[in-house]
């Protein structure tokens, strides 16, 4: 059974995934195909210093790094725990769980972190920035971030998943 910690730490990603999901945010902008010809998702800004050029491209690799690796935890969860029967059997119980199931079947919460990742390549094709020379390494301890946490169980899937949310959420409001 889930410990009380991981059910309220589930219960919060609900809850900010519902916030975030109610609001229209800026990125959406980028997943927009009737905008793609729009100058705010098409050209970097011609006034601007090198040093904020350094920023912006600073700033896009290491978010772009971020997503990657994101989205490399939930493939070694998934990878793990995927077709697990016993964690589907024990998924079914409630809907408290279904955040979990969604974690475990790749979607719901991935899918959020694909469509991040796309808007990532999508800044970094369009201030012609170039990529992080860490995505391998990203890459990589992702998926043995998310396979060594799913070996453990889906509650230290959750956890880890939680955890590194967390940890964004505070570096984004700094």
């Amino acid at each position: 059974m889930l410990s009380r910690n991981v059910v309220k730490a589930i219960q919060r990603t609900s809850v900010r995934r519902l916030v975030t999901d109610t609001k229209i945010l800026a990125s959406s902008v980028y997943m927009d195909p009737k905008k793609t010809k729009d100058p705010a998702v098409s050209t970097t800004p011609r006034n601007i210093t090198k040093e904020q050029r350094a920023a912006l491209e600073a700033a896009i690799r290491v978010d772009q790094a971020g997503e990657v690796a994101a989205n490399w935890i939930y493939m070694g969860q998934y990878a793990v725990l995927g077709r697990e029967p016993k964690a589907g059997a024990l998924l079914q119980v409630s809907d408290v769980f279904e955040p979990v199931a969604a974690l475990i079947r790749g979607q719901e919460m991935w899918d959020q972190e694909k469509k991040h990742l796309s808007v990532m390549n999508k800044l970094q094709a369009q201030h012609r920035a170039r990529p992080t020379l860490l995505k391998d390494v990203a890459q990589i301890a992702g998926f043995g971030l998310g396979a060594i946490t799913a070996l453990m169980g889906p509650e230290s899937a959750m956890a880890c998943t939680e955890a590194v949310e967390t940890v964004i959420g505070e570096h984004y409001n700094e």
